[in-house]
This record gives structure tokens, sequence and C-alpha cells, in this order.
């Protein structure tokens, strides 16, 4: 059985980004992380959409972009063309066994709890909540 992509359009992007931006208000920890983490995927796939004239993400022409890189925020950030560039990428995060990933992996180690590295962890957090803030002003 394939796995297909769940495509979805400006407004439910958008519809997305609130939401989860609002729920991780009221929460913590690692759910509020992963919240943030979602929040800000979805604000940067709907400017994209925005940018770009397309009303849902089927009419991507690069499909494949977002299979590969469906996650990985630092690619989605280049991908919109408003975001600043004085804001660097997404910090490497450290877990556990010692492995030094990036932002694209951070979703997984918070839905399954895997601990983060705390220094890296403030750091992946801070930048997610700055992103957030852009987003919002942007969306």
């Amino acid at each position: 059985m394939t796995s297909k992509i769940i495509h979805a359009g400006i407004s439910e992007l958008r519809r997305a980004f609130h939401a989860h931006r609002n729920a991780a208000t009221k929460t913590s920890g690692i759910t509020y992380y992963l919240l943030l983490f979602y929040a800000a995927e979805c604000g940067l796939k709907s400017i994209y959409l925005k940018e770009n004239n397309l009303q849902k993400t089927d009419l991507i022409q690069d499909q494949a972009m977002l299979s590969q890189y469906g996650h990985n925020l630092n690619t989605w950030v280049k991908q919109v063309n408003t975001y600043p560039n004085k804001i660097e990428e997404a910090p490497h995060f450290h877990i556990e066994d010692g492995s030094n990933l990036d932002i694209s992996k951070a979703h997984q180690a918070w839905r399954y709890g895997v601990r983060i590295k705390e220094e890296d962890e403030q750091k992946l957090v801070k930048w997610l909540e700055n992103l957030c803030n852009w987003i919002k002003g942007n969306i």
C-alpha cells in the first residue's frame, strides 16, 4: 500500500497555523514545541502557496518537494520569498545518543518523547517562536 500526501489549500493551512499556535499557548513542554513546529510548517506552506498564486498544495509543480522536504522548515523558509534573510536557519540539535540532527527531525523527537539536549532545545524553540511571530504578521 502506497502512502498518499493529503493536499491542503491556503485557507486550510492558515486555519491550521492559527489553531496549532493558539493550542500551543495553552500547554507546555514537548506538546508546546510540537504544536509550534506544526504551526510553523502550515504557516510557511500557506505563504508559499500565496506567493506562487496557488490555491492548493497539489498544484505545486515539484511534488517531490512536498514529500522530500515536507517537514524541513529550513527548506520552506528558503522557498518563501518574503522571509527576511537576516534570520538564520534553524539550529541543529543533539539527542541522547549524540546524533546531530536538523530541524526536519525535531517534530519526531518531540512526538516520540526523545530527549533533546536542553541547550539545543531552547534554541530550537526560540527559533520556532520567532518564525511563528513572523508568519503571523505575513499570513
